[in-house]
């Protein structure tokens, strides 16, 4: 099979639009959203297993003004969390390492403490794994978490995404320690019934009342 490179009207090369699911709309990125998200990153708990230090608001801030920046070249695609009952940002996901050539890419996110367990994190990964598939024609969304971050891989291992196997010494933390992450990925055959499971699972989640 022949290869193309995307062209400029390609959703690869293109801003991408707000997704909304009920509950919840991702909102791609703008300026005025990184004041709040640096303030929502407050939560030390949320860092706990990121491999970069951003417990500093200054290294939220740094970070999300190269998420922005990285938009405008087209080098990934960064959206907010926003509550559509309230307008309140949550969270922030993005997907990055972008290969549009073989349409694979890797998939990030946090969320704030207060919604944990409220399953948000089940709507976004779907309006976001929707786009991967549908609009992105990806054939491989990956995701890579901590070796000790037993809450990622067991919201991953539920989702329905396949573990590949422990990538040793993956990089140095910022206390010096050394990094093993777990690689999981769902490829394009899989996503129809990835799909289906986090419909049903959403559906569980629909009248719960959000705190704001």
């Amino acid at each position: 099979m022949q290869l193309s490179l995307p062209t400029a009207a390609s959703p690869w090369s293109s801003n991408p639009s707000r997704l909304e699911g009920p509950r919840i709309s991702l909102i791609p990125l703008e300026l005025s959203h990184i004041d709040t998200l640096v303030s929502l990153g407050n939560r030390a708990e949320i860092w706990t297993h990121f491999p970069e230090n951003r417990e500093h608001p200054q290294e939220r801030l740094q970070h999300l003004n190269t998420c922005w920046n990285e938009m405008q070249e087209r080098l990934q695609f960064a959206f907010t969390l926003q509550l559509n009952s309230t307008g309140q940002l949550v969270g922030f996901t993005r997907l990055f390492h972008l290969n549009p050539v073989n349409r694979q890419l890797e998939m990030g996110s946090w969320l704030h403490p207060d919604f944990w367990q409220s399953g948000i994190n089940t709507e976004a990964k779907l309006l976001l794994l929707t786009f991967c598939f549908e609009s992105l024609h990806t054939i491989r969304v990956q995701f890579r978490t901590d070796s000790s971050n037993l809450r990622s891989q067991n919201a991953l291992e539920k989702m329905g995404a396949t573990l590949e196997g422990i990538i040793r010494n993956e990089r140095i933390k910022p206390c010096g320690n050394y990094r093993d992450c777990l690689l999981y990925s769902i490829i394009e055959s899989e996503w129809p019934s990835v799909k289906q499971h986090l419909q049903q699972k959403q559906a569980k989640y629909q009248g719960l009342q959000l705190a704001s």
